[in-house]
């Protein structure tokens, strides 16, 4: 019985890593697959799109967790812009990767059910700005003509985030101030104070855009969110 070798393609002409994995998601295999996209993300530009394809992958092992964080924060540290993912629903891979990603900072990856679908989403949709990050049960404060709210950061990025709270959420186009603390590090900022605008409300979640935010103050939360994101690395 063949076993079903993970692969990395680099689409230069598009700026994109195509992975594709099938059968069981190992330690060994992905190692392999490590050192491939290594080589092809030498290749890309900053802000490059990754698709992984593991609609024909079945399960994983816990073994392969190590590996997979690695992969993660090598291309969050290249500055990967989007990461969408084709997955089968019916799979236990699809639970795996939600119990997982569910527990860990990282990037915020879109799940899709065909390439046929992530193609034409990629087609249609604006280029995004920057990575978005999930921060594992990070607090987040915003206020609104004194009216002050709380609840946790759903995902970020150094133009905007999303927030989900039980607090009152502001109305599409509202202005409000947003504060976020991190722990104290000697060389990278411990708090964040921004004014934003609502863009969308769905349910207890509402996503912002940041207001007035120069090229070096998104440096610096970039750099944050980036060592945010490898904090529960093994």
């Amino acid at each position: 019985m063949s076993v079903k070798t993970p692969k990395a393609i680099a689409n230069i002409a598009k700026n994109r890593l195509h992975i594709t994995i099938a059968g069981k998601l190992s330690k060994e295999n992905l190692d392999k697959l490590y050192t491939e996209i290594r080589f092809c993300v030498n290749d890309l530009a900053p802000g490059f799109i990754v698709i992984t394809d593991l609609s024909q992958c079945t399960i994983g092992f816990l073994s392969a967790i190590p590996t997979f964080r690695r992969i993660t924060n090598y291309l969050i540290e290249n500055k990967v812009g989007r990461v969408v993912r084709v997955v089968d629903e019916d799979k236990v891979i699809l639970k795996q990767l939600i119990n997982f990603t569910s527990n860990i900072s990282g990037y915020k990856a879109d799940h899709f059910q065909s390439l046929e679908e992530v193609e034409t989403v990629l087609s249609n949709s604006e280029k995004r700005g920057s990575l978005r990050f999930v921060l594992y049960q990070h607090s987040i404060k915003f206020s609104k003509d004194g009216l002050e709210g709380d609840g946790f950061v759903y995902d970020i990025s150094s133009s905007g985030c999303a927030i989900q709270t039980h607090s009152q959420i502001p109305a599409v186009n509202d202005n409000i101030s947003i504060s976020i603390q991190f722990k104290e590090h000697e060389n990278l900022i411990d708090f964040l104070e921004v004014k934003a605008e609502v863009i969308w409300v769905e349910g207890e979640l509402f996503g912002t855009r940041f207001e007035n935010i120069n090229e070096e103050a998104k440096e610096k939360l970039w750099e944050r969110l980036v060592y945010e994101s490898k904090c529960d690395l093994p």
